[in-house]
């Protein structure tokens, strides 16, 4: 009997036809498929054959390193991750190179961004006689990260995007303050009113129409939607992402955070500091759950003062505080701040893990620096990002699009 092609719960692996000699992969039996990350997918051909394209930063924590690959289609599925939620994820077939084996498995494309392991292995990959051994790492040959050049910015990472600007208030100052500095760095941004959208959902040939005409293709898109139901703006959000785009808060952050209650909930499940609350059928519509924004039981003088981080990525990009907490007044520019660097300090990390948890790629966060440590008290996916620019003198509208530049692709369109 021959012997067993034994796994640890973590190996190093290749997949030679996407140019990827070099990952460390996580073992996961309780996962039915596996996963390889991808920041950005772009889906093309024709409906015979379906092709994708994206990109996978292969080492943790070093995004200038990338390597853009190319594969065909074999499915397009609903995939429930870890934390039960579901999405619709690309699957191709690739070859698994593994110690000296080689064998070919299904992957499915996901944003692992935040994840430590780049490519997860699922059982399905596992084949009837190998073993998986999860108190050990490494059974099979380690490699390395060195496999991989670092590569320098190329013409092609270079040229120019196509970025839509998803708002009800295209003349709004913040709006032409964005398109402003994205041409300015040589882009094309294409304001798109959310009320001359419509879509067209089909399998094959889905469409995105402003006032009944082919919306142009872009690169990328900015979510602003404004106060309102954000439904639609989902909507126009998902079909983008179908489209190829990289977006900037994508339908599921969207409606995630439009519910005050949901959004509460989802930090505190994180372990993030939020005001107590006990809430009923009553105070569970968004209004009144926005008033009560700043729940009972914390009295304005036991807290410190109220600090708003602009998130932009993965970091605060700017912030201010402020000691009153009135609402009506909250987008007073006369009562923010920047001199309070010890409130600011101490409600940055939590500011931005509160993005992160919501899945926002730009928010507002507010939080109030208290005697027991920072509290989260508000999230928003649309910040006043005009006043934190005059009351900080952060170049947020250009932190924005810098932003999209290192994450968006330009596509090539054969003509």
């Amino acid at each position: 009997m021959s012997e067993a092609f034994v796994l640890g719960w973590e190996e190093w692996v290749g997949l030679p036809d996407l140019d990827l000699p070099a990952i460390k992969a996580k073992v996961d039996t309780g996962a039915k498929t596996s996963a390889l990350h991808a920041f950005f997918v772009e889906p093309f051909g024709s409906a015979s054959r379906r092709m994708v394209r994206f990109g996978v930063h292969p080492i943790p924590g070093r995004n200038d390193v990338k390597v853009i690959c190319t594969a065909e289609v074999i499915d397009h599925r609903e995939v429930t991750s870890s934390n039960g939620e579901s999405e619709m994820r690309y699957v191709i077939r690739t070859a698994l190179k593994l110690g000296e084996r080689t064998w070919p498995v299904e992957l499915t494309l996901a944003n692992r961004e935040t994840m430590s392991y780049r490519m997860l292995i699922g059982r399905q990959a596992i084949q009837d006689d190998m073993l998986v051994d999860p108190a050990t790492s490494f059974r099979q040959p380690r490699l390395s990260y060195r496999r991989y050049d670092i590569p320098t910015r190329t013409a092609e990472d270079r040229r120019p995007l196509t970025i839509g600007l998803l708002t009800r208030r295209p003349d709004n100052a913040t709006n032409r303050r964005i398109q402003r500095v994205a041409e300015r760095r040589g882009h094309k941004l294409v304001m798109v009113d959310r009320d001359r959208v419509s879509l067209f959902i089909d399998t094959n040939e889905p469409a995105i129409l402003l006032d009944g005409e082919t919306a142009p293709h872009c690169d990328a898109l900015i979510v602003r939607p404004g106060r309102g139901t954000p439904t639609f703006s989902a909507a126009v959000a998902r079909q983008f992402e179908t489209l190829g785009a990289v977006v900037i808060n994508g339908p599921d952050p969207l409606l995630r955070v439009s519910d005050p209650l949901a959004t509460r909930q989802l930090l505190a499940r994180a372990g993030i500091p939020v005001p107590a609350a006990a809430v009923s059928s009553a105070a569970t519509n968004p209004d009144a759950a926005d008033r009560h924004l700043f729940a009972d039981g914390f009295s304005s003088h036991a807290l410190g003062p109220l600090v708003r981080h602009t998130i932009v990525g993965n970091r605060a990009v700017a912030a201010m505080s402020r000691t009153s907490r009135e609402r009506d007044d909250i987008h007073a520019e006369a009562e923010w701040r920047t001199d309070d660097a010890a409130a600011i300090e101490a409600t940055r990390a939590v500011a931005e893990r509160a993005a992160r948890v919501l899945g926002l790629e730009l928010a507002g966060v507010d939080a109030i620096a208290g005697p027991q440590g920072p509290i989260v008290v508000g999230v928003t996916a649309s910040p006043a990002i005009s006043l934190a620019e005059r009351v900080t003198g952060a170049a947020i509208s250009e932190a924005i699009v810098v932003y999209l530049e290192q994450t968006a692709r330009p596509v090539v369109r054969n003509q």
